[in-house]
């Protein structure tokens, strides 16, 4: 990690990218919409794209406020290009995380910060939370992106003079307006306490005039009006009521959503979400005490780094709602203060403490290679031929980093990073189809979708899902109130929707097929079941 120069950083960069383009892109559609959120943002940017509506979120032909529109503008241009599928649903996700990745290299190389610079994003784009997010169809790798350009770019600022000086305070600006756009108030939340507490630290806050506030509200109200000035102009208070009292401060202050955790949730999530680079981040604890971030540049970078990890950390376990992806903007500063440790272990200065524990690293990378062969053997029952040789490989490469490091140390920092990429790979081609069919609803939504006749809409019986609306295209039945699908809880419900459709395809889990098929005034007939997944053909009783 000598000092490179621009022809060796375009090389870098290049690399990068293609370190990106696999761990990121590699069958990002090849497995199906997963979970309840998937699906769910997926639908609402479909209707969007389709409407030619997008100023008003839909759910089902329901206004559905929880989240703002970058998501679905950015998921509905990938459909106009790509068509209606997994891949252009999550493409939004996968460039900001490789938007992150990017940023955190020049952005870094722009502070002086060479080694840090290339050693971090490294670190970032092969950590296993931020793979994981990066291939999922979720707001927060759009928040991350727009809070790691921010930050950093008002770290530049405490340093950059002239001109310079104000393209950082505006991209900083314009980012922060991106944040708000991608995921409301949290993005300034993550963003202007981190921010000033650095400033302060490191001197520079008094720097900031009047002038350069303006400036600064000015380009942050400009991109982040683009949406919230129409869509509160179209609905008012219902709009203010819905996304800030409900999806804001309702959402941290109370478990209105079901997602309590314990206080100490968020920690583990941030210690185990860097693997396989976690031990990495034990020699930065101990660097705390000598910082002098006024006159270190490594050390202000490591300051920014430690407010960004903690503020986030203690903000967010403070909430009634704990789900993994709140703290996703923390990982960029995590793998700072880990691509620290590892630009030293590289560059061969690291002590007796750090080369042990990137000899732990090196086995913790056998752990997860053989836990994958494991996992895959269990999902595919039988691996023989190539299966067996390409689930093998993460092995092997682990095992040949762990003995070759013991005579050249860089070779685990590049192993590490070969087998996280490896693993990808693998799994994208050995374990998705079998995820397809065991962890989602595509088949039997697919499947379901297909028998559906001419006019006839899809309902719900004490089972709300949001994969057979996305893959039959929207065709469901609304629900009534709050609710946006039909989720009928008995059997007058599905009387009354069916006083205006003559049948119905009613969707249902394995606990409630008993209670529908027994109901009276109702006939049903079986036309699809997959796991504890089962669909009927309703209609009234003549």
């Amino acid at each position: 990690m000598e000092q490179p120069s621009a022809a060796k950083h375009r090389i870098i960069l290049l690399i990068l990218l293609a370190l990106c383009g696999v761990i990121f892109f590699f069958g990002l559609g090849r497995v199906g919409l997963l979970g309840p959120d998937e699906p769910r943002y997926a639908e609402v940017a479909r209707e969007m794209f389709v409407s030619g509506d997008y100023i008003s979120p839909r759910l089902c032909g329901c206004l559905w406020l929880e989240k703002p529109a970058l998501l679905y503008w950015m998921s509905a241009a990938a459909y106009h290009l790509f068509g209606v599928n997994e891949y252009a649903a999550r493409l939004p996700s996968a460039l900001a995380a490789t938007a992150t990745a990017i940023s955190l290299l020049s952005l870094l190389r722009r502070a002086g910060l060479e080694r840090i610079a290339l050693a971090s994003s490294l670190v970032l784009v092969t950590s296993a939370i931020f793979i994981g997010y990066a291939r999922v169809m979720t707001p927060d790798m759009l928040l991350t992106a727009a809070v790691t350009i921010a930050l950093l770019s008002g770290h530049l600022w405490t340093t950059a003079s002239g001109r310079a000086r104000m393209v950082c305070w505006l991209v900083l600006s314009a980012a922060a307006g991106c944040a708000v756009l991608a995921k409301g108030l949290v993005g300034l939340i993550l963003i202007v306490p981190v921010l000033t507490l650095h400033l302060a630290i490191v001197g520079k806050l008094k720097e900031i005039d009047w002038r350069v506030c303006v400036y600064g509200i000015a380009v942050f109200l400009a991109v982040a009006s683009i949406w919230y000035v129409p869509v509160t102009m179209r609905h008012g208070w219902g709009f203010l009521d819905e996304f800030f009292y409900k999806q804001h401060f309702s959402r941290y202050l109370t478990n209105l959503y079901h997602h309590p955790q314990p206080v100490y949730f968020f920690p583990i999530i941030a210690i185990a979400g860097v693997m396989p680079w976690t031990f990495f981040l034990v020699p930065g604890v101990g660097r705390l005490r000598g910082l002098k971030p006024r006159v270190k540049a490594e050390d202000s970078i490591l300051a920014l780094a430690w407010i960004w990890v903690a503020w986030p950390l203690v903000f967010f376990s403070l909430s009634a709602s704990k789900l993994p992806g709140y703290i996703l903007p923390i990982f960029p500063a995590m793998a700072i203060i880990a691509g620290v440790e590892v630009a030293r272990f590289w560059n061969g200065e690291g002590n007796a403490r750090l080369k042990a524990l990137a000899w732990t690293t090196a086995h913790v990378l056998v752990i997860m290679a053989v836990a994958f062969v494991v996992y895959a053997n269990r999902q595919l029952n039988d691996i023989s031929g190539w299966r067996a040789a390409l689930s093998g490989l993460p092995v092997a490469l682990a095992a040949v980093t762990v003995l070759v490091a013991a005579r050249r140390e860089r070779t685990l920092v590049l192993g590490t990073a070969a087998v996280m990429t490896s693993l990808i790979v693998s799994a994208v081609v050995l374990v998705s189809p079998a995820l397809t069919e065991r962890a989602t609803m595509k088949s039997f939504s697919l499947e379901t979708a297909a028998q559906l006749r001419p006019g006839e809409r899809i309902a719900f019986f004490i089972k709300s899902e949001y994969a057979p609306v996305f893959y039959a295209e929207g065709r469901v039945v609304c629900g009534v109130g709050e609710f946006d699908v039909l989720n009928a809880l008995n059997e007058d419900t599905l009387v009354a929707a069916l006083e205006n459709e003559p049948t119905l395809v009613v969707i249902t889990g394995e606990n409630w097929r008993d209670d529908l098929e027994g109901y009276p005034r109702l006939t049903c007939e079986l036309i699809g079941v997959q796991g504890k997944n089962a669909a009927y053909r309703v209609a009234l009783r003549k």
